[in-house]
């Protein structure tokens, strides 16, 4: 069983206040345990509750976090400095993730850290920290994560992860190859092309998972402005999972702009979409604290 838990769900920018307070308002952040092994999905400012939960939960106990990070946006990695298992000198904590455009991701790790920006810098903190550029399947364990290129502006990697039983695919910042290189290029749409094939890719990569935590930033219409910026319409984020036969799709990477209220219209019209193609399909909402267990007895629950 692979025990999900939503610290950050907010894109862009954090939005704390009274109308995200039901969805949440901290920038991106995932924690997953499978078995022993705890992962964390993005540095958010979403990783400090989680920090601080952790400090709780293990006192005295010296803690190895894997830490994925999908790209170094600012939403991304600004919640690292103020994760207070890094500061503990018994805890190793190995981040990983894809390098930056001209820059190491070592280098900016350590760039927001720099004492024109942070009182602290990243070596001054006391844990083992190791940071790696990935670009195959690692295995830790039974588990296996898995990385996949996605369409943004920047190096950005989805994360595949799997106990040899269930399967969890994190997929944020992605935009759809169909639109994005179409607009680019100024060609007509045809039967097959390679913005298609690219979008295929996708799908199988995300392909029979038993939880996808997609991107969903925007409706169609606020696409439509958007385009080439790096993030999915509501309709492309269901789509791709119902094809790919994903079970259970949490949207995610809520847009700053958009309130509680907002954010619910999105998910009822995930889930009109998903009854209208069949298949069974469930989308909900990501929200901070919500937990969701994955295997044979799934359920979800929140803990706000």
């Amino acid at each position: 069983m692979i025990k999900v838990k939503f610290w950050g769900t907010r894109g862009s920018i954090a939005t704390p206040g009274k109308n995200t307070a039901r969805y949440g308002g901290n920038t991106s952040c995932v924690e997953l345990r499978a078995g022993k092994q705890m992962f964390v999905f993005d540095a958010g400012t979403g990783i400090r509750e989680l920090g601080l939960k952790l400090v709780k939960e293990f006192p005295s106990t010296p803690l190895t976090i894997h830490l994925f990070i999908s790209h170094t946006h600012w939403d991304h990695i600004q919640g690292f400095p103020f994760f207070l298992p890094a500061y503990e000198k018994r805890n190793k904590i190995h981040v990983y993730g894809p390098p930056g455009r001209d820059k190491s991701l070592d280098e900016i790790m350590r760039m927001q850290m720099d004492t024109d920006f942070f009182p602290v810098e990243l070596g001054d903190m006391k844990a083992k920290i190791s940071v790696h550029e990935i670009r195959d399947a690692m295995k830790f364990g039974p588990v296996k994560v898995e990385p996949f290129y996605l369409n943004h502006p920047a190096m950005t990697f989805a994360y595949r992860l799997s106990d040899g039983q269930n399967t969890v695919v994190y997929a944020t910042d992605n935009e759809p190859y169909e639109y994005s290189l179409h607009r680019l290029r100024g060609s007509e749409k045809k039967t097959t092309d390679y913005p298609q094939y690219l979008d295929q890719k996708f799908v199988e990569f995300i392909a029979d998972a038993d939880l996808c935590i997609g991107e969903a930033q925007y409706t169609l219409k606020e696409y439509r402005d958007k385009k080439g910026w790096g993030h999915s319409p509501i309709e492309s984020t269901v789509e791709f999972a119902w094809r790919a036969r994903v079970k259970q799709l949490v949207l995610f990477h809520h847009d700053p702009l958009h309130d509680d209220t907002m954010v619910d219209k999105m998910v009822q019209q995930a889930q009109r979409i998903s009854r209208l193609r069949g298949g069974g399909l469930k989308c909900l909402g990501a929200r901070e604290g919500m937990e969701i267990k994955v295997g044979r007895s799934s359920a979800a629950k929140s803990r706000r």
